[in-house]
């Protein structure tokens, strides 16, 4: 094997690093952990990584671009809770979740809610790029509202009874597979073909990677920006959606900490927090591994205590990766960062 193909080999390894980290994981609790290769524990696994899958689709686009969105969990929260309030009656019992007597159309309400998270990443987006506010403080802010308003309309009590049309992504399957499992998939799929084969795609690498040469490249990073954060919106709307479907209960407390999930999953799928690389492709390895380990972790009666130990250790470990893959992996295959403007032709 001459010095190119040694280079050559390497570089895949270190681009597929996750997936087989993700293998042997995999067969180490396969081996160890009873019942973990059950067809029903693996659905159960897709089904974790279904609700998290969506919004780290969301989150690894705004990624790309240099930015973090922590609004996410935020929408989350309010588009479960106002579904709800629109579907359902009112309560008879004075200080619990009322709902709005409306009693509307299943798939308006779905139309409604999708409506309500591009509009708010919509927003989100403008206040970042026109008004130059504070990214971090911003998508802060936006959560703390978005389910602050959620903890409003449903009294900060649980909401139940969602119609089985509304029910239909989260809960439905198809010759034994959760229709969620199956649409996520493809969003993966469809995703990553498109952000690696379109001008947007290209674009937002282009802009994550230098803004300023990004816009002499005839690219505009402000529209870039905004519409990753619309995306990333109408995902988290989507995943609420999902996640009701699924749990046919809402409170507002549904996503909390999912964000940090979103950002690990990224991180530890490839993608540079500073922008510019990166794939969804990549991030799905990393979905598929978190949910991994806190499946193996609930089987083995680990703790929650020890849960959230294990996935703050998680985070930090995918840190460590980023930094030493980026700084290893030129040395080894003698890759320059490419210009910013052959990438945007």
């Amino acid at each position: 094997m001459n010095k190119g193909q040694k280079r050559d080999w390497v570089k895949i390894i270190l681009d597929n690093f996750i997936w087989l980290i993700l293998t042997v994981l995999f067969t180490y609790f396969a081996v160890n952990v009873p019942n973990f290769t059950s067809k029903t524990n693996l659905l159960n696994i897709l089904l974790h990584a279904s609700v998290l899958g969506v919004l780290t689709i969301g989150q690894a686009i705004v990624l790309m671009t240099g930015n973090f969105d922590l609004s996410a969990e935020g929408m989350v929260s309010l588009s479960t809770i106002l579904a709800m309030w629109l579907m359902i009656e009112p309560g008879s019992v004075v200080g619990t979740a009322q709902g709005s007597g409306l009693m509307l159309n299943p798939y308006l309400v779905i139309f409604i809610i999708l409506i309500l998270g591009t509009l708010s990443g919509y927003i989100i987006g403008v206040l970042i790029t026109r008004l130059n506010m504070n990214g971090f403080i911003v998508t802060l802010a936006a959560q703390l509202v978005l389910r602050g308003v959620a903890m409003i309309v449903s009294n900060g009590q649980i909401m139940t009874g969602s119609p089985k049309a509304f029910n239909w992504l989260g809960g439905a399957k198809i010759y034994g597979i959760p229709v969620s499992v199956i649409v996520t998939l493809l969003l993966f799929v469809g995703v990553n073909y498109m952000l690696n084969q379109s001008k947007f795609g290209r674009e937002l690498r282009a802009v994550g990677a230098n803004p300023d040469a990004a816009q002499a490249s005839g690219f505009n990073p402000k529209r870039t920006i905004t519409l990753a954060y619309t995306i990333g919106g109408f995902l988290a709307a989507f995943a609420g959606w999902m996640l009701l479907g699924r749990l046919e209960t809402a409170v507002s407390s549904l996503g909390s900490g999912m964000t940090l999930e979103t950002v690990a999953a990224s991180v530890i799928g490839g993608v540079s927090l500073k922008g510019g690389i990166g794939s969804v492709g990549g991030a799905f390895a990393g979905v598929l591994l978190l949910s991994l380990i806190d499946n193996a972790l609930n089987l083995m009666s680990v703790d929650s205590f020890w849960v959230e130990s294990v996935r703050g250790f998680i985070i930090l470990l995918a840190l460590l990766i980023e930094a030493q893959k980026f700084r290893y992996k030129p040395k080894v295959v003698h890759e320059k960062e490419p210009a910013v403007a052959s990438d945007c032709k």
